[in-house]
């Protein structure tokens, strides 16, 4: 038996301004071999381990061209191609795995990724299994439920399990060739659009308390083989942006709309529960300088970067200097220009720089600095959590000490969620007082045991968490919490 895998991991931010065009499509595709090494692990690997045993694994195209604004028709279009393209030349397949992120949008399309399973379904006919693998922030759409045979999602927050929805699409398809699954699924969505800051899955947390309930419904039920509680992206604007809830069963469709509903009730019945709690940036810094321990980390959610944001926002900075903190970290301000200039003045050289700010009009205003350059650093580094593993890119790097504060600034955005961020710079993040992280929760699971405290500070950004700043003309209404229901 033969089977496809690839991907479409593709996110965007529908307010942000810039966007990811055909050149970034094109640098970032995955073919072949380097496809199959990708099946070593993750949710492509969790495919490939348990598939028929002597199967064979066909590699498709991949990718994953980063998060920034919306796609461009060009590049959606020559990336659909690509895959049908692949697709033809696999000849008659077993089924298909595609890793896809569930939050895509372009220039025309509200949803790039209803639009490429269609059209893999018109090639493969009706009967090919089509799985796909969706990231648990995944905005999913009816025609994405239509053309899929099945959506698994992720089920934790940082996310660390691809490897298991890989799994699941494997042993289902392998059930549905041996014909001892039967597909029926059903899918609903209460009127809710939270932001990012509720939806981290810890005890005490109200996401936690749902994925609870949808995993006690597949446990106590020998029939239902999946239940994906669905979380949303709520910058990641279409009618259905938000909280969404796929249930799959064996054969049995009431069972699978009985849940879906059970579900959706239950969410909407804790919708109270996830009302943001910022705190505004100045009395953040404020909190931060004056706890006796540290590290307090400062999470900035507007610009995490993963969030399609440009990871420039410099309101935290510029707040920290106002109130002459002493022992602070920002991580990170992207700033290609400035890094250029930190390098080439050099380490132990003293600076004047304009850093952040620079991208839009929506992250804060340039700040000027003033230091020494600590260190030049590559960019590169490996991190270490469960959820985020492996090498990560910053591009060219520089730390810049002003004195009671030291800036990181890289060239690209990056998320900044553990200690090896600050470590493979030289900074150990215990002896400092304050750590600012952009980042979209992670931080919260990777400096566990580390930071004394966290504050997630309001800060301004295309990702803020205040939905009511952010022009919406697509989503549903009305809709929790853009609405009073």
């Amino acid at each position: 038996m033969r089977f496809a895998i690839g991907g479409y991991l593709v996110a965007a931010n529908s307010f942000a301004t810039q966007r990811l065009g055909l050149e970034r499509f094109q640098r970032a595709i995955q073919r072949d071999d380097a496809v199959l090494r990708m099946a070593r692990g993750g949710a492509l690997g969790g495919f490939a381990r348990n598939v028929p045993k002597g199967s064979e694994i066909v590699p498709l195209p991949f990718v994953f061209p980063g998060l920034l604004g919306k796609i461009t028709d060009e590049a959606h279009e020559w990336m659909k191609e690509e895959l049908l393209k692949s697709i033809r030349a696999a000849g008659k397949l077993g089924g298909i795995f595609l890793q896809m992120h569930g939050t895509a949008a372009s220039d025309r399309l509200e949803d790039c990724e209803g639009d490429l399973l269609k059209a893999v379904r018109a090639q493969v006919g009706p009967d090919t299994p089509v799985m796909v693998s969706l990231d648990g922030h995944a905005n999913v759409t009816p025609l994405m439920v239509e053309q899929a045979t099945m959506l698994i999602g992720v089920k934790t927050n940082p996310h660390y399990d691809f490897a298991e929805t890989g799994a699941l699409a494997a042993r289902v398809v392998t059930g549905m060739l041996d014909r001892s699954i039967t597909l029926t699924s059903a899918w609903a969505q209460p009127a809710m659009a939270p932001a990012l800051q509720k939806l981290y899955i810890a005890p005490g947390w109200p996401m936690e308390h749902l994925m609870r309930i949808a995993r006690n419904y597949q446990l106590s039920e020998s029939r239902v083989i999946d239940v994906s509680l669905l979380s949303g992206f709520f910058v990641s604007e279409r009618r259905e942006t938000g909280i969404s809830v796929t249930v799959t069963t064996n054969g049995e469709p009431n069972l699978a709309r009985d849940i879906a509903e059970q579900i959706k009730e239950a969410c909407w019945a804790r919708r109270q529960a996830f009302h943001t709690d910022m705190v505004s940036v100045e009395q953040a810094v404020r909190e931060a300088i004056a706890t006796g321990e540290g590290p307090v980390v400062l999470g900035d959610l507007a610009d995490s970067g993963g969030a399609g944001t440009p990871g420039d926002g410099t309101a935290i900075l510029a707040e920290l200097l106002r109130q002459n903190a002493r022992g602070a970290v920002v991580g990170n301000i992207a700033d290609p220009a400035a890094v250029r200039e930190a390098i080439a003045a050099g380490v132990g050289q003293n600076v004047t720089l304009t850093v952040g700010g620079k991208v839009d009009k929506f992250h804060g205003e340039p700040v000027q600095i003033s230091g020494r350059v600590r260190a030049i650093h590559d960019g590169v580094f490996t991190a270490s959590t469960r959820f985020n593993a492996g090498t990560v890119h910053r591009g060219p790097t520089a730390v810049v000490d002003c004195g009671g504060v030291e800036v990181i600034l890289t060239s690209r955005p990056v998320l900044v969620f553990e200690a090896n961020h600050f470590r493979s710079l030289g900074i150990e993040p215990t002896s400092r007082k304050i750590l600012v992280c952009k980042a979209e929760m992670q931080h919260r699971a990777g400096f566990e045991g580390l930071a004394h405290s966290f504050i997630d500070v309001d800060a301004p950004g295309l990702a803020t968490q205040v939905l009511s700043r952010l022009p919406f003309s697509k989503i549903r209404r009305p809709v929790f919490p853009l609405d009073d229901i």
